[in-house]
C-alpha cells in the first residue's frame, strides 16, 4: 500500500513508474504504433510537391506586402490540386476534373464545405490563420493535403 500523503512518496513512485522500461511489454508498443499508422488507410496524402509560391525563388525578391496570392500544388499518384489562397478565400482546382466534395480543415475541425464544378474547380472563403488543409472526396475516395500554414 502506497502512502500518497507524502510528496516524497508520490515522486519516488513516480520516479519508479518513469523508470521501468520494461513495464510496457515490447509486443503493445508495437501494436500501439501499428494502429496509429492505420489512422488515415482510407486517406491518401497530397503532398506538396510541385509548387509553393513562397519558395519561388523569382519571387523572394519582391516586397511580401506586394504578393498578395500564395499558390500551391499538391500531387498524389493520380491527383492534382492546384491552390491559390489571398485574403479573400480560397480558389481551386482538382485535376483530373470532376465532382468532388472539398472541405477546408483547421487542427479545430471542418471549417467550411463546397462542391467542385464540372471543371474540378471550387471556391472557398477566407482560411482562419494558421494551419489548414483540404479534404477531397470523389467518387468515395478521399485525399487531403498536408498541413500548410496562411
Amino acid at each position: 500500500m502506497q502512502h500518497w500523503d507524502s510528496d516524497e512518496h508520490l515522486l519516488g513512485a513516480l520516479r519508479t513508474a518513469l523508470t521501468e522500461a520494461d513495464a510496457v511489454p515490447p509486443a503493445f508498443l508495437e501494436a500501439g504504433r501499428a494502429a496509429f499508422a492505420w489512422r488515415t488507410v482510407d486517406v491518401d496524402l497530397l503532398l506538396l510537391t510541385s509548387y509553393d509560391s513562397i519558395l519561388d525563388a523569382g519571387l523572394a525578391g519582391r516586397a511580401r506586402a506586394v504578393l498578395t496570392a500564395r499558390q500551391l500544388v499538391f500531387d498524389a499518384d493520380d491527383v492534382s490540386l492546384q491552390v491559390e489562397v489571398t485574403t479573400a478565400g480560397i480558389a481551386g482546382q482538382l485535376m483530373p476534373p470532376g465532382a468532388a466534395v472539398v472541405v477546408l480543415l483547421t487542427p479545430a475541425g471542418p471549417v467550411e464545405e463546397t462542391v467542385t464544378d464540372e471543371f474540378g474547380s471550387f471556391l472557398l472563403g477566407p482560411p482562419p490563420p494558421g494551419p489548414m488543409r483540404l479534404r477531397c472526396t470523389v467518387d468515395g475516395t478521399t485525399v487531403q493535403t498536408d498541413w500548410i500554414c496562411v
